[in-house]
């Protein structure tokens, strides 16, 4: 070769030599943010803007990214959806040519992504014109994602704001995502926190290759630990950059549900063990965890529904429960009710847009508790808007079916509360045994109806301010002959104590109690040796009572006095004397009044054979 040829060829190599250490000298000296920052704000249709960006050519491409900006969605909350203090990347030359990025290695601090949807039900990170959603929608294209082998975030923060307005929050002190190669599995780890509650992740994920492919779904396990809580999702997403498109199995394990509760932003919470696992399924607004089984408490239940759907824009999320315990101890969950007595009186109101609604469907072969325990429990409750409703049904301890249904609704003063309640087949002896009354002259079935309904804006003021009516019945029991000798004033018992016991045909007791001032009308017991009957006025306030009771003449034999007892003043040392009530006052007495019942409760009274006028049947 000449030497000219070689100066030729030293050229031609030389050139593009200097050309590339020109560049890698001047190229970093220059600031691309500017130029940057306009042209994504041309093609994203909002604000970006960019503090310092620079770049070192090479075959492997250093970026050097500072104080990079983008705008929120207008209506949005916060002026800017995403911000980054820095960013150092690497980008593989060859790839990048063929429009493919690959990330060798990339570092980012102080990154914040704020996701919310804006008026219109409108995402925050959705950008441009979006056509009509199509009937069946496909996947979203993933096949411009870069392709990472390693990231680190440091010092970041994620929040999504739900319709409703809550900000769900988390912090991310440090995450690493990490693969061999592009079709390798990837490895992710993540330390930081959920709504201030301290979590750490550790998740096994699909390759970076299988992520960039819409058409398949793509496979995880995480596994994420907080306070003593436990949860390991194993399954697919059709779109886990959104955590969209889930299916798999959710377990989820937790010494107490202070923690979980703590990340949904209530507090405080029974202290608990639970255990639950089930079918988990997250497609759009939808939530749900389905066919569940778990233990609380040690004691087995399964759970065939809980879902949340997120509401609309302004509009409530919904909550749906439906749960089955094999047995429940109320004591250890709930607590006991007396130990907030003499705190803080506790405020009476029915939101007139609750979030979230609810709808919880609860039963329970077998329930504890110190006050009453019982079998076949079910309890449904539904929490809607300016409105809360609730009804039970549950076989007491004792044998008696148990029924209550009632509403709260908003009012002037606080909430206004109206309930029904029945108790059917209850044992008399069954019932002093559980109420540790020592004897009762009177045995049988007993059944009763009550109604309660109260307006107040405190729990003290609604004790105060309670209406509560009852008809309680017995048909076909038994009482203490000395019983009806003693209120028929029989000339017998000076000389005698009657023994054993006497037929009850029936049994009736109306009470109506109203702010603590009560009547109790009629109060008649129909006896195979007489028929007794009473009125009272009471004030559970003063603790005073004004009581007559005696036998109905014709119902008595020869030896009855027939003579009306008075029992009046304080429940602790009332005064007992003979009754002087006029003609009128007894017939009053033998016809029975009434006291002022709801009409549900006076239907009743008058169709039990105890009643005025039916009584004296034979």
């Amino acid at each position: 070769m000449s030497r000219r040829s070689k100066i030729i060829l030293g050229i031609l190599v030389g050139l593009p030599l200097l050309a590339l250490l020109a560049a890698m000298v001047v190229v970093p000296r220059i600031e691309l943010g500017p130029t940057v920052a306009a042209r994504a704000t041309a093609a994203l249709g909002r604000e970006v803007t960019v503090a310092s960006l620079r770049v070192s050519p090479g075959l492997s491409i250093g970026v050097a990214l500072r104080g990079a900006r983008l705008a929120n969605i207008e209506g949005g909350t916060r002026p800017a959806m995403a911000e980054v203090a820095s960013l150092d990347a690497t980008i593989d030359l060859l790839p990048l040519l063929r429009g493919e990025v690959v990330l060798r290695d990339a570092a980012a601090d102080g990154f914040v992504l704020y996701l919310e949807r804006a008026p219109g039900r409108r995402a925050n990170w959705h950008f441009g014109e979006r056509p009509p959603a199509p009937a069946t929608p496909a996947p979203p294209d993933r096949s411009g994602l870069p392709m990472v082998h390693a990231l680190r975030l440091t010092r970041s923060e994620v929040v999504f704001r739900t319709t409703s307005g809550n900000e769900l929050r988390t912090a991310l002190d440090e995450v690493t995502l990490a693969a061999a190669a592009l079709d390798q599995p990837a490895a992710l780890r993540a330390a930081g926190s959920y709504n201030a509650v301290p979590l750490a992740l550790e998740a096994a994920l699909g390759s970076i290759a299988t992520l960039r492919d819409a058409s398949v779904p793509f496979p995880m396990t995480l596994n994420a630990t907080a306070e003593g809580t436990r949860l390991r999702f194993e399954g697919t997403s059709t779109d886990p950059l959104n955590v969209d498109g889930m299916d798999g199995r959710l377990t989820l394990t937790a010494s107490s549900p202070q923690a979980i509760l703590a990340m949904a932003g209530a507090e405080g919470g029974p202290a608990l063990p639970v255990e639950v696992a089930g079918k988990f399924t997250r497609q759009g607004d939808v939530w749900r965890l389905a066919e569940a089984q778990g233990k609380l408490d040690g004691g087995d239940f399964t759970a065939p529904l809980l879902e949340l759907t997120e509401g609309n824009t302004g509009q409530p999320d919904a909550v749906v429960a439906q749960m089955a315990f094999a047995r429940l101890d109320l004591e250890r969950l709930v607590g006991d009710p007396g130990a907030s007595e003499g705190g803080p009186d506790a405020p009476l109101a029915v939101p007139a847009r609750p979030d979230p609604l609810i709808r919880a469907e609860v039963t329970a072969r077998e329930f504890v508790h110190p006050a009453i325990s019982g079998t076949e429990a079910s309890v449904k409750a539904q929490v809607a808007p300016s409105r809360i409703t609730l009804e039970t049904h549950f076989v007491t301890s004792f044998g008696a079916r148990f029924g209550a249904a009632g509403e709260a609704v908003p009012a002037a003063r606080g909430a206004r509360i109206a309930a029904d309640f029945e108790l059917r087949d209850a044992d008399v002896d069954g019932l002093r045994r559980a109420f540790g009354v020592h004897s009762v002259p009177v045995t049988g079935r007993m059944s009763v109806d009550a109604a309660l309904t109260l307006e107040a804006a405190t729990a003290s003021a609604a004790r105060r301010n309670a209406r509560i009516s009852a008809v309680a019945s017995i048909v076909n029991g038994s009482i203490s002959r000395e019983v009806i000798e003693m209120a028929s004033t029989d000339i017998r018992a000076l000389f005698r104590t009657s023994q054993g016991m006497t037929r009850v045909t029936c049994l009736l007791a109306a009470v109506d109690v109203n702010s603590g001032r009560g009547e109790a009308a009629p109060l008649r017991i129909r006896a195979g040796t007489g028929t007794i009957a009473g009125l009272a006025t009471f004030d559970l306030n003063r603790k005073r009572l004004d009581l007559v009771i005696g036998s109905e003449r014709a119902s008595t034999d020869f030896f009855a006095l027939d003579i009306p007892v008075r029992v009046s003043g304080s429940f602790a040392d009332p005064s007992i004397e003979p009754a002087r009530w006029s003609r009128e006052g007894r017939a009053r007495l033998e016809r029975g009044g009434m006291a002022p019942l709801p009409p549900n409760l006076m239907e009743i009274a008058r169709r039990n054979t105890c009643f005025a006028g039916r009584s004296l049947r034979r």
